[in-house]
């Protein structure tokens, strides 16, 4: 960091370290070339993803990383500045509202109800939770 620089800022990518170092070892194998959850699929060498049917589901780059980064991170509580800590490597501004826009596009993909989620909860001041158990292969 360039000086002089704000202890605020300082202190926030510290904790932006530290908690990428213990996210890091909660969560599920990283090289993992498949991961699955409630009958979907998800190819993280081809970056694709497969409904229960089997049917391919087209997601952006932005999409597949969120969905990696949740899946990774499974029925933990993920923060709107985690999320995109670990899926841009920057912090959040204070009117950043992206990731409520990506999370409710990708609720609409994924979700049998997006109006009433159950695979990504919304938590109340907290951030947003991914439900179900992910199984790596």
């Amino acid at each position: 960091m360039p000086k002089p620089f704000n202890p605020r800022e300082l202190l926030a990518r510290i904790r932006a370290v530290l908690r990428r170092a213990g996210a890091a070892s909660q969560a599920v194998d990283r090289n993992a070339r498949m991961l699955t959850f409630l009958d979907w699929r998800i190819d993280c060498r081809l970056r694709e993803l497969h409904d229960p049917e089997g049917t391919r589901i087209d997601l952006t780059g932005a999409e597949f990383a969120l969905l990696q980064v949740l899946c990774e991170r499974a029925e933990r509580v993920l923060s709107r500045e985690q999320l995109l800590d670990l899926t841009q490597g920057r912090s959040a501004g204070s009117l950043e509202r992206s990731f409520d826009v990506l999370i409710s596009r990708l609720r609409r993909k994924i979700e049998r109800d997006p109006h009433d989620p159950a695979i990504i909860k919304t938590v109340r001041s907290g951030g947003y939770l991914f439900t179900p158990t992910v199984v790596a292969a």
